[in-house]
């Protein structure tokens, strides 16, 4: 699963958080639309971002309801990557 290094965010400059709140619920909105493993990654990624962001660190409510909807979003990546597997494994079945 792609990540972020939380780490590496506080070393990096990061957006304002009105704007990584505003482009996740977009990316949300767009991803109830038209699922793809791409947009669970790059959520996955602003929800990592609003983590690390130094702005949030100071509202544990905002944090505690940002890391509950990284776990549920990690956990959407995983069942996509499995049912994706999942797809592959009978493809390879049914030619061989």
């Amino acid at each position: 699963m792609k990540s972020v290094d939380l780490d590496a965010s506080h070393n990096e400059a990061l957006p304002d958080v009105a704007l990584i709140q505003t482009a996740l619920c977009y990316l949300m909105t767009r991803y109830t639309l038209r699922p793809c493993s791409g947009l669970n990654f790059t959520i996955v990624h602003h929800l990592q971002m609003l983590l690390a962001h130094p702005d949030v660190a100071r509202l544990p409510e905002r944090r505690k309801i940002h890391r509950e909807l990284l776990q549920q979003w990690r956990s959407i990546v995983l069942q996509q990557e499995a049912a994706g597997l999942d797809s592959l494994l009978s493809r390879q079945t049914a030619l061989n």
